[in-house]
């Protein structure tokens, strides 16, 4: 089964971001909809190609962006955004050739990067509407990310495991990817106050009441 969603990101930008959005994604809508390298690349396999293989039959890529994000240079120094063989910058621009679906996701920071900034084959990316996210509060920033991935991928549904009756109301919970409610019904995220548009007057969200359950915090190796 190919999966939905393929998560673009570079580890020493974004720190532990990209695991907990892949936990949030595969408690939500199951293991096999989505696709992070370190963890969903066979042992063994010619990364090259499974990467290539496996973006080609998503229909979503998120795009994590941090505060190093264009400025990350290399061991030599360089930046990596002006190395063609860049990952993050190959999956990127692939995305954008195949027609694919491509959402930012700012990961502690407020602004999309600027165009003039970016080499040609990704420039496109500074018109794509983003998202805010930030690691330690998962509960305010995930539900918004989960309902565009839904509006992105509306086949895409969440998976739903009933816990049997719960304490103090004593109602059923139903466990939909770490976010739980009582009696039914299901919290997926609201008024979408995450939404960043691209120019300088975005607001930055600031209150959410969602409730959510605790995400396992899966360390990887930092990608290369």
């Amino acid at each position: 089964m190919a999966p939905s969603v393929f998560i673009n990101f570079r580890r020493a930008d974004t720190g532990g971001a990209a695991p907990h959005i892949d936990t949030g994604i595969r408690g939500t809508f199951g293991e096999a909809e989505v696709f992070r390298d370190q963890r969903s690349i066979d042992k063994g396999a010619h990364y090259p190609d499974q990467i290539r293989r496996k973006l080609r039959k998503c229909e979503l890529l998120l795009a994590l962006i941090g505060r190093k994000w264009e400025t990350a240079v290399d061991e030599d120094h360089r930046r990596c955004l002006d190395d063609e063989t860049d990952w993050v910058r190959m999956e990127i621009a692939l995305a954008l050739q195949w027609g694919l679906t491509v959402l930012p996701v700012l990961v502690d920071r407020d602004e999309m990067p600027d165009r003039a900034d970016l080499p040609e084959d990704i420039r496109a990316l500074t018109t794509r509407q983003a998202l805010y996210f930030r690691p330690h509060q998962e509960e305010i920033y995930l539900p918004p990310l989960i309902k565009a991935i839904r509006a992105a991928v509306p086949e895409l549904r969440p998976r739903r495991r009933r816990n049997g009756a719960g304490g103090g109301g004593g109602g059923n919970v139903e466990d939909v990817g770490g976010i739980q409610s009582k009696n039914g019904v299901v919290i997926l995220g609201g008024s979408g106050r995450g939404v960043v548009h691209n120019h300088p007057s975005a607001d930055d969200p600031d209150d959410f009441d969602d409730d959510f359950g605790d995400f396992d915090d899966d360390q990887d190796k930092e990608r290369s």
